[in-house]
């Protein structure tokens, strides 16, 4: 009991440091408005919306559905789209091409989006029957042998596949949400029948395994399969859904949440995160409050113990050691899938319990990941959400990358008109995200527009039309917890008297008319945000809006540091550069640099977090600050590709092979080592025209048995033997022959043990760096 009331007391300071004040106010369940009641006007997420139509209406159905036809027996209409839809995943992009298809439709009434996914649906349809498998059907490799071996109760997994097959009930699970989005933003019939008999061919695939054998099949990551499940008991009102639902609940996962156990350090972050937004669908379902706590608990954990200024979480797509992301800022930070299923968690956990704190977090996250995830030029957008000095956003391509950030990426830029406005049950109005946009209130038939340029301007106006006189309610608009404590307020000119505080909602309660006028003046103000781990490790802030450098195109011979003796008081750092959002950032040095929003950096070199130093230090230590710098800034620039060992994506994307391995964790990273003699190779990418070196990571502090090869294309370069170098990690340089990589493009870089006692490794990062 005293660890629980620890950890509420540190959640309580985390939400009134980080995301403002907590609430005096009491409000009930609140419901959002649907995508369909709300359009959209001129705004940089109008922009957004405009460029994701523009590519999904690119995209050929006919290449996502190629897999299901195929899988199905049936001759393929087109070939498959290339990336991660030629390989074993297989026809999860299509499952998110229907959901962004159905609230493009919702968002934009545009046939062109409902055309698309009547035909899509038909094809489904057409290969469910041709597919003949008690009404499942798929698109990944040997589905159906998959499915077979299942049925009879045999079950092998790794924890990166399920009987050979790469996470088939991720895929499985966003063919579900797609049907089932479909269903919700057209009613289409088609569509409900396919929907159904996938339904009842899962429930029949499960019902007959044990709960021993289905905890197995979970190992594997499965996305949200017990959010499916649980919707389709909420559409059809069969209660064995539900029952399934509830046993598709990852206990290994969910039980340390039960109990208040923060045990995320080292999971894989979007294995996770899906799993609890399907438990707290189960708890709309059910009102089971065991399910409310496990996801709640989760949320807070996430938000104020893994995540980073921007609002995202996990590095290298892995979350870390709680409250700790200080020495894991880099390119890989924040993958782009895991802020879009925090969101979907954080619109649930706010309808049912509603405080500012989680509008905010919302705030935060929607700018500064989500629409910073798109490439402004033309709509690409990017697996991680990059941090560290001098990284940049790496985008997709329309037609070869679909990774699953893609298919998430097809889906976040239509989702704009969410969490904009919700309702009560006494039909008041909360206005929780300062978006210009056109709310069609049917309820009171008022059509309520909001207008401003936020985040450029402090000013947000709101124009009231009924068609049915006046009526009174409840305006509630948003304080939001990171404002100034002196917003302004007008209905129809007159200044009205403001009683809340930030964290709070500003309630105004009338007999509203046709064209009363309202504005608000919420000033924003310069903070600064220490990286969990390392006060002294800082990002900066105007009001919601995460800052970066801005290198301007420049090379610079350092990376900014900032000096001084107040590193709270952020506006004695960065003052205005005379333009709305830009900054200089004063405090600098070797010199000044211009700050502007992360989001509207695009593919532009950038650093979000700084670090800082008191002018002793600064005096005392320059020199050995810059030299540490130069190191690190040297290697970034002389790498031609990295490769981390032990972690599921990479190994996977560098053609991981290898005998007797393993993989752990030290000091928060992880390592891949081959025992017994055992060995691992992986594929890694070279320039064909210039001479490289091979930089490897190790851990000094071992001895004795730690003995291996390291080799190029079956030719050994190096003998390496890890003899107490030091009770730290080491980099180790190897040259490479040029004939080693002369005329190409990749190599094998293999690690042999030197015999049966021998182990290889552990490696912990791998670098071909130019020499």
């Amino acid at each position: 009991m005293k660890n629980f009331l620890g950890c509420i007391f540190f959640f309580a300071i985390s939400i009134l440091h980080t995301y403002g004040r907590i609430a005096r106010q009491t409000i009930g369940e609140l419901k959002e408005f649907e995508l369909s009641d709300i359009r959209l006007t001129e705004s940089p997420f109008r922009s957004a919306l405009l460029l994701d139509k523009q590519w999904l209406f690119s995209l050929n159905p006919d290449r996502l559905l190629s897999g299901f036809r195929q899988e199905a027996g049936l001759a393929q209409k087109a070939s498959k789209y290339g990336g991660w839809e030629s390989r074993g995943v297989t026809g999860q992009t299509l499952g998110h091409y229907l959901s962004a298809l159905a609230m493009m439709y919702a968002s934009t009434d545009d046939e062109g989006a409902l055309e698309r996914i009547r035909y899509s649906v038909n094809e489904l349809d057409v290969c469910q029957q041709a597919f003949d498998f008690h009404g499942l059907f798929a698109a990944f490799p040997n589905a159906r042998k998959l499915f077979q071996e299942i049925y009879r109760g045999d079950i092998r997994t790794e924890g990166f596949d399920l009987n050979g097959s790469w996470v088939p009930f991720y895929t499985m699970h966003k063919l579900c949400a797609g049907l089932i989005d479909v269903y919700h933003y057209t009613s289409d019939r088609q569509t409900y029948k396919v929907l159904s008999q996938l339904a009842e061919g899962l429930y029949a695939l499960f019902a007959q395994l044990s709960d021993a054998q289905i905890q197995k099949i979970l190992i594997c990551e499965h996305g949200g399969i017990n959010e499916s499940m649980a919707e389709l008991y909420s559409l059809t009102g069969d209660r064995r859904f539900l029952e399934l639902s509830l046993r598709l609940n990852h206990k290994a996962f969910v039980e340390p949440l039960a109990t208040s156990r923060d045990e995320l350090k080292g999971k894989h972050a979007n294995t996770q995160i899906p799993k609890v937004v399907g438990v707290i669908r189960q708890y709309e379902l059910t009102g089971n409050k065991e399910l409310y706590d496990i996801a709640d608990f989760f949320w807070h954990t996430v938000v104020h113990n893994h995540s980073y200024v921007i609002g995202g979480n996990s590095e290298a797509e892995h979350f870390g050691v709680p409250g700790r992301i200080c020495d894991r800022i880099t390119d890989k930070t924040c993958e782009n899938c895991n802020t879009y299923n925090m969101l979907k968690l954080t619109r649930h956990l706010f309808c049912l319990n509603p405080d500012i704190s989680k509008a905010d977090y919302y705030e935060r996250a929607l700018y500064n990941q989500i629409l910073a995830s798109q490439n402004p030029e033309d709509g690409m957008v990017c697996y991680m959400s990059p941090l560290s000095a001098g990284s940049q956003r790496n985008y997709s391509t329309p037609f070869d990358s679909f990774w699953c950030c893609v298919g998430t990426g097809l889906e976040n830029h239509v989702r704009y008109g969410e969490f904009i406005y919700h309702t009560d049950e006494q039909d008041n109005l909360y206005v929780n995200l300062f978006i210009p946009s056109v709310l069609d209130w049917k309820a009171r038939g008022i059509r309520f527009e909001q207008k401003t340029a936020y985040p450029t301007s402090d000013t947000v106006r709101y124009m009231v039309s009924s068609s049915s006189g006046k009526q009174k309610f409840t305006l509630n608009l948003r304080y939001p917890g990171w404002a100034e404590d002196n917003v302004s307020l007008f209905v129809n000119g007159q200044r009205q008297t403001v009683c809340a505080v930030p964290g709070e909602y500003i309630p105004i309660t009338r007999k509203w008319k046709d064209g009363d006028r309202i504005s608000i003046v919420i000033p924003k103000k310069v903070t600064s945000e220490a990286a969990l781990g390392d006060d002294s490790l800082r990002a900066y802030l105007y009001g919601p809006i995460v800052l970066s450098a801005d290198f301007e195109g420049k090379n610079y011979s350092h990376f900014p540091m900032v000096v001084t003796d107040d590193i709270e008081n952020a506006s004695l750092s960065l003052k205005p550069a005379g333009k709305p959002l830009e900054f200089i950032l004063e405090a600098a040095r070797p010199c000044t640099i211009k700050m502007k929003p992360y989001y509207q950096m695009g593919g532009k070199p950038l650093m979000v977090y700084f670090e800082h130093y008191t002018i002793e230090e600064w005096t005392a230590r320059k020199d050995e600050i810059m030299m540490k710098q130069d190191r690190e800034k040297w290697i970034k620039e002389q790498t031609v590709s990295s490769f981390q060992p032990g972690e599921m994506q990479p190994e996977r994307d560098h053609d991981f092979k290898g005998e007797k391995t393993r993989t752990g964790e030290l000091n928060g990273r992880k390592f891949r080592k081959a025992v017994n003699g055992g060995w691992f190779s992986f594929e890694m990418e070279v320039r064909p025209d210039i001479s490289q070196d091979l930089l490897v990571s190790c851990w000094g502090n071992l001895g004795d048995i730690y003995k291996f090869n390291v080799e190029i294309d079956g030719i050994s370069i190096a003998t390496v033997i890890i003899h107490w170098w030091g009770n730290t990690f080491v980099d180790k340089l190897y040259h490479i022959p040029f004939e080693l990589t002369e005329n190409k493009k990749k190599i094998t870089v293999s690690f042999k043990a030197l015999d049966n006692r021998s182990v290889a490794g552990p490696i912990f990062n791998c670098k071909i760096i130019k020499r």
